[in-house]
């Protein structure tokens, strides 16, 4: 008796990441400057859908390739430190996604959360709000440093600022995505 082999990576699996990819560009578009220094962007949505739904590979990709677009199809191109501004989202896609393996089994079938159980996704997504922030500085670093603008207080001076901002909206989107996911998973399309 021969056994189906079954692909990791269906069509239809294959539609929604790009569907959240090109989500994720159309909302790294929309972003709110504050000052020259931040901009707060709901980009990061695409990225912790594609983590807390299809796991850390999913979000992997989604990180990766929605960032890569956004930088090259943005107003700085492709330049020699492109894939380095890719490191925040792409961090946040496979450590959320790894978190939802390890910590979130319940939101595949869960109609409604408990208390503890939304505080185990906002951790989740919070921390990872932190680690693309050390990957956007990181990349700000290096980029600031091989293009000679580096600048001790925009590069750290406003980090703290950097990781509160991801916190936030990382929190907020963390908690819009369950009641999409439920929904998603209601009519079946995930």
């Amino acid at each position: 008796m021969q056994t189906k082999k079954q692909n990791p990576f269906p069509v239809k699996r294959l539609v929604l990441n790009a569907v959240l990819v090109a989500i994720y560009v159309v909302l790294g578009y929309l972003r709110i400057p504050i000052g020259n220094a931040f901009r707060i962007s709901m980009a990061p949505f695409a990225v912790i859908m594609a983590a807390l739904v299809f796991g850390p590979t999913d979000g992997l990709i989604v990180g990766f390739v929605g960032e890569f677009l956004t930088q090259i199809l943005g107003p700085y191109g492709l330049t020699q430190t492109t894939l380095l501004w890719c490191i925040g989202e792409t961090v946040r896609g496979g450590a959320l996604g790894l978190c939802s393996r390890l910590f979130l089994k319940w939101l595949p079938t869960c109609d409604r959360p408990s208390g503890r159980q939304i505080a185990t996704l906002l951790t989740c997504s919070c921390a990872t709000g932190v680690l693309a922030a050390l990957g956007q500085t990181f990349a700000l670093y290096v980029d600031s440093t091989m293009l000679g603008y580096y600048n001790e207080t925009m590069v750290f001076g406003l980090l703290i600022w950097r990781i509160v901002i991801y916190i936030v909206v990382s929190a907020l989107l963390g908690y819009l995505c369950m009641p999409i996911i439920t929904a998603l998973r209601k009519t079946k399309l995930v």
